[in-house]
């Protein structure tokens, strides 16, 4: 039984971050399809797989690494965020009518939206502003509630040099967070700020192996979904940045 239990479990998961997935991929629809951003390395080097299949629209790691000072680049943090709606009610002194508690939520996601970018700003980012916001009310615990964001960031770490004498070639990986922070996967609702504090300042390092090897890194994504469990009373983390980075061909 705790076997079905736990396959369930990673099953809800799965479609939780998928459909999270689809919801922040929305928001870069218009670059991926249609092409908008320029080449910030446009007639300075020869870049390998720095767009979508041949022709393609470039993909928003290449342009965050390379144009990485500028706040449109395309430098995301995607968030999904349990929050207790008394929680809510008591910090903002807002009464609790039950027919229009949704409507209060998603009115507050912004600001929370905006506290998350001061956090940012502590750790990794040089700059952030909120991108999207999205909340809902659990139905099946109404106590609580899920605020999902999109928040771009410049961050301040400078990426390090790119040798464009030489064809390069444009790479990212994909760097687990939780397990690199030390942290528990799981975390009282009230412990996910600071366990959403080291996940950022770990992405802040997470480059550092890179650079030194390649010269260049950049965080040019990162995700942090963490899942209420109801039964619990608890959140369950998942989080990972992805790296992106230039390397030069070898002649």
């Amino acid at each position: 039984m705790r076997i079905l239990q736990i396959a369930c479990g990673v099953i809800f998961f799965a479609v939780t971050l998928y459909y999270g997935y689809i919801m922040f991929s929305v928001a870069n629809v218009a670059n991926t399809v249609f092409g908008f951003k320029n080449d910030p390395l446009k007639g300075q080097a020869t870049v390998h797989n720095a767009r979508h299949g041949s022709g393609g629209s470039l993909k928003d790691g290449y342009v965050a690494l390379t144009d990485f000072k500028n706040l449109d680049a395309g430098r995301v943090v995607n968030i999904v965020m349990p929050v207790s709606v008394k929680e809510l009610l008591k910090e903002t002194g807002a009464p609790a009518d039950r027919d229009m508690i949704e409507v209060f939520i998603s009115g507050q996601a912004p600001r929370i939206a905006e506290a998350e970018c001061k956090l940012l700003v502590k750790t990794i980012a040089s700059n952030c502003r909120v991108k999207l916001t999205k909340a809902k009310q659990f139905k099946d615990d109404p106590k609580f509630a899920e605020i999902r964001m999109q928040l771009e960031f410049v961050e301040k770490q400078v990426p390090g040099a790119f040798e464009t004498e030489k064809p390069l070639n444009y790479q990212e990986v994909d760097a687990d967070l939780v397990d690199s922070a030390g942290i528990y996967a799981e975390a009282w609702l009230n412990e996910f700020k600071n366990r959403r504090a080291k996940l950022y300042t770990t992405a802040a390092r997470a480059c550092d192996p890179l650079r030194r090897q390649h010269g260049n890194c950049s965080v040019t994504e990162i995700n942090v979904l963490g899942r209420w469990e109801k039964r619990e009373e608890f959140v369950v983390i998942r989080s990972n940045a992805t790296l992106s980075y230039l390397w030069p061909e070898r002649t």
